[in-house]
C-alpha cells in the first residue's frame, strides 16, 4: 500500500501532465485558427481576376492582326473585338499615318498603335473581392505606341508597367506617354540571336520611372523624354523636343561628297542625307553650282571669328550675266531610310534657318514670282498614303525698293531680307496657313532659282514637340 506522500506526488504529476497537454492543445488550436485566419486574409487580399479590353480598328481590316494568348500565329482582327489577358495586337508596317488601332482597357485607359507597332497584354488583373489593386503590364516589342491612362482610378494601388526589351517603364495613372521602338545605330548581339531596339520614352503629362537592365532608374516628368539604348540602359532625361532634320549644319560631308549625290554610283563617297539637284540641262558655263563654305555663326557677317563660332553654310551660286532661269538645290527625304515621317503626334513643328543673300540679278522674285535666291519647300500629305503630295513654298529675296513684289505665285509665302545680311526665318508648321493637321512629311527642299544669284543657308532645324 502506497504511502500518502507517494500518492500525493503521483497525483500532482498526473495533474501537471494534464495541464501541459491541455495548454499545448489550446495553443495548437489557437495557432490553427490564426493560420486559417491569416490564410483567408491573404487570399482575400491577393486573389485576383483577369480582365480584358476592346480592340478598335481605325482603317482597313488588313492593317491590324491579333494573336490569342494560347496561340503563336497572328490572325485577322475585327473592329470592337474583345481582348483577354495574354492576347497580342500588331499593326502592319505598311498601314497609314496616325493611329492604326486602339486598345481600350476595361477601366477606360487606352493605348494607340501606329504603323509597325506590336504589343502584348501580359497582365490585366484586379483584386477579386475588393478594389485595392489594379495591375497592368504591357510588353511592347516594336513601333510607336501612345498610352493614355485613366485618372481617378477606384483602386487604392495601381501599377502600370510597359516592358521594352530588358527595361521596364512605370507609368503614373492620369498621364499621357509615348514609347517608340526603333533600330539602333549601336548594334547589340543578343543571346536569342536578334538585335535589340532602342526605345524613346516621352511624357506629355504625368510622370514615368524607367528601370534599366542594370537596375539604374531614371525619372521622367512632363515634357521630358529619354532613350533606352539597345542594351536596356536608360539615358538622361531631356526636354521632349526632336530635331527631324539630319545634318542641318551641312558639316558632316565635304563639298565633293555632297555633289557626288548627283552621280548614280553608290561606290563613291557621298552624303547620306542631303542630295544635290539642278536643272534644266544647260551647257556648263550657264549652270549654277552648289558648295559648302565656312562662315561665322549668324548673324555675324565677318569673315573671321573664334573657333567656337565657326559654322558651315550651304552655298548656291550662279554668275555670268545669265538670262535663263536655272535651279540649284538640296533635298532631304525625311524619316528612317528616307521613307517619310509621320508627324501626327507633334503639336508643334518649328522650322528655323538662317539665310544670307549676297546677290540676285532679278528684281524681287522675278517676273514669275518664283525665281528666288532661296526657296524652302516642304512636301506633305494630309491623312494617308493615298493622298496626293502637297507643297508649301517660302521665297526669300532682296527687296531693294521696299515695295512688295508685283508678281506673286499662288500659295507662295514671301520673306524680304537686307542684302548681304543674315536673316533668321522661323515659323510653326502647325499654324493655320501651313500644315495644321497634316500627318505626313515627305521631304524638305532648299534651292536657288533665277538668273544670277549668290546665297547661303545655315543651321537648318525642324523641331517637333509633342
Amino acid at each position: 500500500m502506497q504511502a500518502p506522500i507517494a500518492r500525493l506526488a503521483a497525483h500532482q504529476r498526473t495533474l501537471r501532465l494534464a495541464w501541459v497537454t491541455l495548454t499545448l492543445f489550446s495553443l495548437l488550436f489557437l495557432g490553427l485558427v490564426a493560420w486559417v485566419g491569416f490564410t483567408l486574409h491573404t487570399v482575400y487580399q491577393t486573389a485576383t481576376k483577369a480582365e480584358g479590353g476592346t480592340l478598335i480598328v481605325r482603317g482597313p481590316a488588313e492593317w491590324v492582326a491579333w494573336r490569342p494568348a494560347d496561340r503563336t500565329l497572328y490572325q485577322a482582327a475585327v473592329n470592337d473585338q474583345i481582348l483577354s489577358e495574354g492576347d497580342a495586337v500588331r499593326a502592319a508596317s505598311s498601314a497609314g499615318y496616325g493611329q492604326v488601332a486602339t486598345v481600350r482597357l476595361f477601366e477606360q485607359s487606352q493605348f494607340d498603335l501606329w504603323a509597325g507597332a506590336e504589343v502584348a497584354l501580359e497582365t490585366l488583373q484586379t483584386s477579386r473581392w475588393h478594389s485595392a489593386t489594379l495591375v497592368i503590364a504591357i510588353r511592347q516589342s516594336a513601333g510607336y505606341v501612345r498610352y493614355d491612362l485613366k485618372a481617378d482610378q477606384p483602386y487604392a494601388h495601381v501599377n502600370v508597367a510597359v516592358r521594352v526589351g530588358d527595361a521596364v517603364v512605370q507609368l503614373t495613372p492620369g498621364g499621357s506617354y509615348s514609347l517608340d521602338l526603333r533600330r539602333s545605330k549601336r548594334v547589340i548581339a543578343r543571346a536569342d540571336g536578334g538585335n535589340a531596339l532602342e526605345a524613346d520614352v516621352a511624357v506629355r503629362t504625368g510622370s514615368a520611372m524607367i528601370t534599366g537592365a542594370n537596375g539604374l532608374t531614371r525619372e521622367l516628368r512632363a515634357r521630358e523624354h529619354a532613350l533606352i539604348d539597345a542594351a536596356g540602359l536608360p539615358g538622361l532625361a531631356v526636354p521632349a523636343r526632336w530635331d527631324l532634320i539630319r545634318d542641318g549644319g551641312f558639316s558632316q560631308y565635304s563639298d565633293l561628297e555632297y555633289n557626288n549625290t548627283t552621280l548614280n554610283d553608290p561606290t563613291i563617297p557621298q552624303s547620306a542625307y542631303w542630295k544635290v539637284y539642278s536643272g534644266p540641262d544647260l551647257p556648263l558655263k550657264n549652270r549654277g553650282f552648289f558648295g559648302v563654305t565656312a562662315i561665322c555663326r549668324p548673324p555675324n557677317i565677318m569673315p573671321t571669328c573664334d573657333l567656337a563660332d565657326r559654322r558651315t553654310a550651304a552655298w548656291f551660286y550662279r554668275a555670268g550675266g545669265q538670262t535663263n532661269s536655272f535651279i540649284v538645290g538640296l533635298k532631304q527625304e525625311l524619316g528612317v531610310d528616307g521613307a517619310g515621317l509621320d508627324v501626327s503626334e507633334y503639336r508643334a513643328l518649328q522650322i528655323t534657318l538662317w539665310v544670307r543673300v549676297l546677290h540676285q540679278s532679278l528684281k524681287d522674285a522675278g517676273e514669275r514670282g518664283s525665281e528666288c535666291p532661296v526657296t524652302i519647300r516642304l512636301v506633305a500629305k494630309r491623312n494617308g498614303p493615298a493622298d496626293p503630295e502637297e507643297q508649301r513654298d517660302v521665297c526669300v529675296f532682296i527687296d531693294a525698293d521696299q515695295t512688295p513684289p508685283t508678281v506673286t505665285e499662288a500659295g507662295m509665302v514671301y520673306y524680304h531680307v537686307q542684302e548681304a545680311e543674315w536673316a533668321q526665318i522661323s515659323f510653326n508648321l502647325r499654324e493655320a496657313q501651313w500644315l495644321p493637321d497634316y500627318r505626313y512629311l515627305r521631304r524638305i527642299q532648299i534651292f536657288a532659282q533665277g538668273h544670277d544669284y549668290d546665297s547661303r543657308v545655315a543651321d537648318v532645324a525642324l523641331v517637333g514637340e509633342q
